[in-house]
C-alpha cells in the first residue's frame, strides 16, 4: 500500500512538472525607420510571459548585424551581453514583462535589419519553439509579421543618402524578392504621422494648344512647368509635397502668405489630397480635405486597370515608341512603348509613350504606381517585375487636342522623412458631389466656358470681316473678352488667396 501511495505521489508530481508551461512573447521595436548615416537609433525588445508559470532559464538573441555601431544597453532584468548578443534575463514569472533598450549608431553600409528571438526557455510554451529562427512560416517577412511564431521579431531601419543630389540610373534599388519595409500611411486619420521612404526629383511638362487667357504672373520660372520633388511611401505609393520656402508650392506657384502658409500636401493611398497649413484668419494649423467615397482597394483596383489596359494595347500594337528625346539625359539603356490610356470621365482615348529602364526591377512594391507617373512603376502583367520610368508622354483631351503632358525623371533616391499631422485640426470642405466649394467651382468653369463660347463665335464673324472697320470692331470685342477673362480668373484668385488685391492682380494682366 505504501509503495502504491509512493508511486501515486510520484506519478502526480511528474505530470503537475510536465504539464507547467509558459508562453513567451516577444516584440522588437525602433524609435525611427527613417534614418541618416550617424545617426543613433534606439531598440526596444520587450518580453512577455502570459503564463500559466514562472519561466525560468529565459535567454533572448539580439546580436547587431553589420550595418550598426554598438553604443550601449539597459535593462533591470539579468544582463546583456553586446559582443555574444545575448541577454541572460534568467526568472520571469507568470504576467511580467522584461525590457531591454540597446543603442546603436547607423553606418553608412552593411545588414541594417535587426532581429531579436527567444532562444532559451526551461519551460514549454505551446505556440512557439525557442531559436527555431525569426521568420519561421518562410514567407521572407520578419517585421511584425502576423503570422510568425510571437518569441522573434525583426526591425529594419532605411538610410537616407545624405545631402548630395544622386543621378537616377538603372541600378536596382532592391532585391527582386524584397518587399518594401516600411508601413502603410494611415488613410482614415489624416492628423496622424505619415512617414516616407524614397525621394524623387522630376520636371512636368505642358504644352498648351490654347494659351489665351493664362497668366504667367501666377507662376515662378516657366509658366508651363512644374518642379516636382516629392517623397514616396513605397509600401502604398502615396506621396508627400513638401511646403515651406523651397518646398514645391513656393518654388512652383506665386501665392500672397496673406491668408497663412502650406507646410505641405499629401496624396493618401486612397486618392484623397490633404493641404496642411496654417490659417492666419483662424490662427490654428488646419488639414483640409474633401471627403471621399474613394477606398484604398477602390484606387488599387482603377491603377491595375490602367496599367492593364497599357500593357495589354502596347503589346497587341506591337509598336515601339520614339526614341528618347534628346533633352532627357539619362546614361542608361531605355525601352519604350505605346498604348492607350482612356480617361475615365469623359472617355476620350488618348495615346501615352512611356520609356523604362532596361534594367528590371528597381524596386518591389505594393503598389500599382509610386511616384507622380515617373519613378517605380508596377508591371500589371508581371507579378514579380517591377519598372523604372524614365520618361512618359501623354496625350490629354484626344489626339487633336494639342494638349500634352511630359514627365521626366531627374533622380530616384532612398531618403526618409516624417510629416507630422497630430498639431492640425482635421477641417472637410464637402462631399465628393454638390459641395458649396465645388459648386463655386462649377460656376467658375461655366463662366469662362460662356466667355470662351463667345471668342470662338467673334472670331468666326472676324473671318468673315469684308473691310478693316469690321476687322477692327471685332478686335475691339476679341479684346473686351480677353479683359472680361482675365476679371473672372481674378476674382478666383483674390478668393483663394493667390493674390492680394483684385487691382493687384490685374495691373499684372496689363490692365
Amino acid at each position: 500500500m505504501k509503495k502504491l501511495g509512493h508511486f501515486l505521489c510520484c506519478l502526480l508530481w511528474s505530470i503537475g512538472v510536465i504539464s507547467q508551461s509558459a508562453d513567451l512573447s516577444l516584440d522588437l521595436s525602433v524609435d525611427d525607420n527613417l534614418v541618416d548615416i550617424g545617426q543613433t537609433v534606439t531598440f526596444t525588445i520587450i518580453v512577455t510571459n502570459d503564463g500559466p508559470d514562472m519561466a525560468t532559464g529565459v535567454q533572448v538573441m539580439d546580436r547587431l548585424p553589420s550595418g550598426y555601431d554598438f553604443e550601449g544597453a539597459n535593462t533591470a532584468a539579468g544582463n546583456y551581453n553586446e559582443i555574444s548578443g545575448v541577454w541572460n534575463i534568467g526568472a520571469l514569472g507568470d504576467g511580467a514583462i522584461a525590457i531591454l533598450t540597446i543603442s546603436a549608431a547607423v553606418k553608412a553600409s552593411g545588414d541594417h535589419t535587426n532581429l531579436a528571438e527567444v532562444i532559451s526557455s526551461n519551460l514549454l510554451d505551446y505556440d512557439s519553439v525557442p531559436n527555431n529562427g525569426v521568420d519561421t512560416d518562410g514567407d521572407g517577412n520578419v517585421t511584425d509579421d502576423p503570422d510568425d511564431e510571437d518569441d522573434g521579431d525583426g526591425q529594419s531601419v532605411i538610410v537616407g543618402s545624405g545631402s548630395g543630389t544622386s543621378s537616377a540610373s538603372g541600378e536596382c534599388l532592391a532585391p527582386v524578392d524584397a518587399e518594401s519595409s516600411m508601413p502603410a500611411n494611415p488613410v482614415d486619420e489624416i492628423n496622424g504621422v505619415f512617414k516616407f521612404d524614397y525621394k524623387i526629383e522630376a520636371l512636368l511638362d505642358f504644352q498648351m494648344s490654347d494659351m489665351d487667357g493664362f497668366s504667367p504672373e501666377y507662376s515662378r520660372g516657366n509658366p508651363t512647368q512644374l518642379k516636382l520633388e516629392y517623397y514616396v511611401n513605397s509600401a502604398d505609393g502615396s506621396m508627400l509635397f513638401p511646403g515651406g520656402p523651397f518646398g514645391f508650392f513656393k518654388t512652383n506657384f506665386r501665392y500672397s502668405d496673406r491668408f497663412g502658409r502650406v507646410d505641405g500636401a499629401i496624396w493618401l493611398a486612397n486618392g484623397q489630397m490633404v493641404v496642411y497649413g496654417y490659417d492666419a484668419e483662424e490662427d490654428r494649423n488646419v488639414a483640409v480635405t474633401r471627403e471621399s467615397i474613394q477606398t484604398a482597394e477602390g484606387k488599387w483596383g482603377s491603377d491595375y486597370l490602367n496599367m492593364m489596359q497599357f500593357f495589354s494595347s502596347s503589346e497587341a500594337l506591337a509598336e515601339h515608341a520614339d526614341p528618347l528625346p534628346t533633352h532627357v539625359q539619362w546614361d542608361g539603356m531605355v525601352q519604350g512603348y505605346k498604348g492607350k490610356l482612356i480617361e475615365g470621365p469623359t472617355g476620350i482615348e488618348n495615346t501615352w509613350n512611356i520609356y523604362f529602364d532596361s534594367t528590371p526591377t528597381p524596386i518591389k512594391t505594393s503598389c500599382i504606381m509610386m511616384g507622380f507617373m515617373v519613378g517605380v512603376l508596377k508591371d500589371a502583367r508581371e507579378a514579380k517585375c517591377n519598372r523604372l520610368v524614365v520618361y512618359n508622354r501623354v496625350n490629354i483631351g484626344g489626339e487633336g487636342s494639342g494638349d500634352v503632358m511630359e514627365t521626366e525623371l531627374l533622380s530616384i533616391k532612398p531618403m526618409g522623412i516624417t510629416f507630422d499631422g497630430a498639431g492640425y485640426n482635421p477641417l472637410t470642405i464637402g462631399g465628393d458631389y454638390g459641395t458649396a466649394a465645388f459648386a463655386k467651382m462649377d460656376e467658375l468653369e461655366a463662366r469662362l466656358r460662356s466667355i470662351d463660347i463667345r471668342r470662338q463665335t467673334v472670331e468666326r464673324e472676324k473671318k468673315r470681316c469684308m473691310n478693316a472697320r469690321c476687322i477692327d470692331v471685332k478686335n475691339a470685342q476679341l479684346e473686351d473678352l480677353r479683359k472680361e477673362k482675365s476679371q473672372v480668373i481674378c476674382e478666383q484668385m483674390v478668393a483663394m488667396g493667390m493674390e492680394d488685391s483684385f487691382a493687384e492682380c490685374m495691373r499684372n494682366e496689363g490692365y
